[in-house]
């Protein structure tokens, strides 16, 4: 990880390092993917983390002040019984939720169950102008629960 830390600016590098270090004390193991996005005007870093039990997470910090704000697990499918016991809204709803909010293409699917136990169905949709939005659809209500994130950059796997 130290080679993406350095192709940063010296502040950015701060900030990164000091939320990578809260990301990796919250959930240890190996960060796979970083990203950066502005969500709702707030700068923050997204680090996808395997951790040692090989459980994947999704752990959010602001980028201003080094603080968690968000922990979600995420699992591989909708058919994970942690996803599976809460989920009453289908993929293909949720799908149409997202595109009716945001019409575009949908370019990446992730399933996770937020810190309160709750599922949800994460988009990133490429939108006209060619940048990609995020949002999440709560699977059992099918209520947008999150939106207006803008991807910044994306370092790592998809």
């Amino acid at each position: 990880m130290p080679v993406l830390l350095a192709a940063t600016t010296t502040t950015a590098q701060a900030d990164v390092e000091s939320c990578m270090k809260a990301a990796l004390e919250k959930q240890p193991g190996i960060v796979v993917k970083l990203e950066k996005k502005d969500e709702r005007g707030v700068l923050l870093y997204e680090f996808d983390i395997v951790s040692t039990d090989g459980k994947e997470w999704d752990i959010e910090c602001d980028a201003a002040n080094g603080k968690i704000i968000e922990v979600e697990q995420e699992v591989a499918n909708s058919d994970d019984p942690l996803f599976k016991a809460k989920a009453k809204i289908s993929l293909e709803q949720a799908k149409k939720i997202a595109l009716d909010a945001y019409p575009g293409e949908i370019v990446e699917i992730e399933y996770e169950i937020e810190s309160n136990g709750d599922a949800s169905y994460e988009f990133d949709i490429k939108i006209k102008d060619g940048s990609e939005v995020k949002l999440e659809v709560d699977a059992t209500t099918g209520k947008i629960i999150e939106d207006k994130e803008i991807e910044i950059f994306q370092i790592g796997r998809e």
